[in-house]
């Protein structure tokens, strides 16, 4: 019996989400022979899709469109979506009658039997887990991939196995409600810079939360070399491993002869994979690379197995790659970016005359920061949404700008003003509540559109 739910009886999940956590929480819950409440600010279209995938559980209690505390009568046990913020006024109301909160991860955490290593960071999470994952396959050891990356791995319970290895990708909003007692096998930090202030209040708070991870993980912790954030966090593990691209010292990975290297200890360094037969672009990817090589060879995994996981990784979707060229004109996807770090790590990594598309809705306000991150690597700038128009004063004088109110007419003056031979990069460095429900949303718009013009000119 999963420790969290001893002694409870009925739960209340709140907050659905749109990706999965929600819907295999009351899944698991009902499993385990709970009774279960569900409710949700929304009683639209948007949960239909949830619905249905319930429709064969008997006895759940829709409680769609209401988030008041009657919610809570004979509820003992709170499972919170990690979108909802701790001032809520049910998660209050909860705290005041001393019902116990918890969220799926926590769930996942408590009952799983095997080792969890779990990956943070504020760009490069999903990838970096996804590598470990590969690596630890092509290396014969037996693991399983989920969490922040869109799949609850609550979901993967059948295949639960002591010996087993979960690749946890877990982001600021699950650790900040992380329980203080929640222990994982390793920690793996991409690099942490500045997002989600919107939510934490300030920066000091999103980089305290994301630090919880490093006191919890009982083996090993990774983290970027000249992180001065990630180094400063406190950790009891045995074993700090450090990556960056200079010659890897000891406990660390880098570059020799343009081969990503590996020393997990004072031995000598193990060479893994040329950092030219990667598919991935960038350096901030081959850092990705060299995180996820030290926690796998850490796991288990073999320099063969991991080399050959790193060569043929492809680039997940929206992350930066190559997706078509338009009248000799290169176009690259990036749409995953919603800060600006992420936007400025793609346009260092491309070459030639860049014309940049971006835009949607700050989350602190500071264009000016924004402007100085992009302004030396682009040609021109494209924008659409609500940062166009303060975003377009911060660029005045230093580079050609163009706004529009949304992104179709922004696609299109990029492409405008691209020649043969530069490359338009679809980045857009801000979130996309202004006009998307999400950055997928707001990514696959983009597809569509790339793809209209490809058939249109393959049809003319």
């Amino acid at each position: 019996m999963n420790p969290l739910l001893t002694g409870r009886r009925r739960a209340l999940v709140h907050g659905l989400g749109r990706f999965g956590g929600g819907r295999e929480a009351v899944r698991y819950l009902a499993r385990q022979g709970l009774a279960v409440r569900i409710a949700d600010k929304s009683a639209g279209d948007d949960l239909q899709a949830v619905r249905d995938a319930l429709a064969d559980l008997p006895g759940l209690d829709w409680q769609l469109g209401r988030e008041d505390d009657g919610l809570l009568a004979d509820v003992d046990l709170f499972v919170a979506n990690p979108a909802v913020p701790d001032h809520h006024p049910l998660l209050a109301a909860a705290r005041a009658r001393g019902v116990a909160i918890t969220q799926e991860a926590d769930l996942f955490l408590a009952g799983y039997p095997g080792r969890v290593v779990a990956v943070t960071g504020t760009n490069g999470k999903s990838t970096t887990s996804t590598l470990l994952h590969k690596a630890l396959l092509r290396s014969g050891v037996d693991a399983l991939l989920g969490g922040n990356i869109g799949h609850s791995l609550l979901a993967d319970e059948a295949q639960w196995r002591d010996g087993q290895v979960a690749v946890l990708e877990i982001s600021s909003f699950q650790l900040e409600r992380m329980a203080p007692t929640v222990r994982v096998h390793g920690a793996v930090f991409t690099r942490v810079g500045k997002d989600h202030v919107d939510r934490h209040g300030t920066l000091a708070a999103y980089h305290a939360a994301k630090g919880r991870l490093g006191p919890a993980a009982t083996a090993f912790v990774v983290h970027a070399a000249d992180d001065a954030v990630a180094s400063s966090y406190a950790a009891t593990a045995p074993l700090r491993l450090r990556y960056g691209l200079a010659a890897p010292g000891a406990c660390a990975a880098g570059l020799l002869a343009g081969w990503v290297a590996l020393r997990t200890g004072d031995g000598p360094a193990e060479r893994i994979v040329h950092e030219d037969a990667l598919r991935l672009l960038g350096a901030f990817q081959v850092e990705n690379v060299m995180a996820a090589s030290l926690a796998a060879r850490l796991l288990g995994g073999t320099p063969a197995g991991i080399g050959l996981a790193m060569a043929t990784a492809a680039p997940l979707p929206f992350r930066l790659q190559l997706l078509t060229t338009h009248g000799g004109v290169r176009i690259y996807d990036n749409g995953v970016s919603t800060e600006v770090e992420s936007t400025r790590s793609a346009l260092q990594a491309l070459r030639g005359r860049v014309h940049w598309l971006g835009g949607g809705k700050s989350k602190d306000g500071d264009y000016r920061a924004v402007a100085d991150a992009v302004a030396p690597h682009i040609a021109s700038a494209h924008l659409f949404g609500a940062a166009a128009q303060p975003l377009a004063a911060a660029l005045a004088g230093r580079v050609p700008v163009t706004v529009a109110d949304r992104l179709p007419a922004a696609y299109r003056s990029a492409l405008a003003a691209a020649a043969p031979g530069e490359a338009v990069l679809w980045s857009p460095a801000f979130a996309s509540f202004d006009q998307y429900p999400n950055f997928r949303a707001r990514a696959q718009e983009f597809h569509a559109l790339v793809q209209g013009r490809a058939a249109a000119a393959a049809g003319g």
